[in-house]
């Protein structure tokens, strides 16, 4: 049991420095929890979920020390935190064959905007305060809140879109916002995981104490890394992820 632990948080660990250079690193800790510990599905999805919530920590420690807490947080926070509720009770009660479809085209749309998407960062005048743009960004929330607690493949990727290119929220500024609503959206989604009964908290606080350190590294750290033969070669080893977790997926 022990070396399964570990197996579980080292997965976790690179997953979360991964999926902070290219995004997608939920498919290192899926095969660690999937094809090497053979754990269903729903229980590794939520675990992986779960465990992120150490990332948010550990990434707000370092991220309050340059951002403000705007008044407008609340209401993302509020709706992100419904979208949880959903998220949580689609993944408890979805087929589990349902499922594994979805995860499998969700992996592909990752490695495609991975290998033929040229990632940018959004030079915009910033988000404009007014009552249809919060309300607007209220409906995202919910949905971002919803895909983060129902699936683990692309969410924040998908949710940093989503505030820059049709919210022109500045890219440090959208994921400190997200950093932080998910740091109240998540434990929600981790209570209805274990009322579930699908929280094993032998292997998930373990896994988040290394998703503290994987976030306090990425807040500090990988964010100015700069090699694109690195970037490169971890866009393409995401296609080699992708094929083993789907044969073990289908095996």
């Amino acid at each position: 049991m022990s070396l399964d632990i570990l197996i579980a948080t080292a997965g976790v660990f690179v997953g979360e420095l991964y999926g902070n250079l290219i995004g997608g690193g939920s498919l290192v800790t899926q095969i660690a929890l999937q094809n090497i510990l053979h754990f269903d599905i729903k229980t590794a999805m939520a675990l992986d979920n779960s465990a992120v919530i150490g990332s948010n920590i550990g990434m707000l420690i370092v991220l309050l020390r340059h951002h403000v807490v705007e008044w407008w947080f609340a209401v993302v926070i509020v709706f992100q935190i419904i979208g949880a509720i959903l998220g949580a009770w689609i993944l408890i009660t979805i087929d589990p064959n349902i499922l594994k479809v979805l995860f499998i085209l969700a992996m592909i749309g990752l490695v495609t905007k991975n290998i033929f998407v040229k990632d940018s960062v959004q030079d915009s005048s910033g988000f404009k305060v007014s009552y249809r743009n919060i309300s607007l960004l209220a409906l995202a929330a919910l949905f971002i809140g919803m895909y983060n607690a129902a699936f683990v493949i692309g969410d924040w990727i998908i949710a940093l879109l989503i505030l820059t290119s049709f919210f022109s929220i500045k890219y440090h500024n959208a994921i400190f916002l997200l950093t932080f609503s998910m740091f109240f959206s998540q434990p929600v989604a981790l209570y209805k995981y274990h009322a579930a009964g699908l929280i094993d908290w032998s292997f998930l606080l373990p896994m988040m104490t290394a998703t503290i350190v994987g976030g306090v590294i990425s807040a500090l750290v990988l964010n100015r890394i700069h090699s694109k033969k690195l970037e490169s070669f971890l866009k393409y080893l995401s296609i080699v992820l992708v094929v083993y977790l789907i044969f073990g997926l289908l095996g």
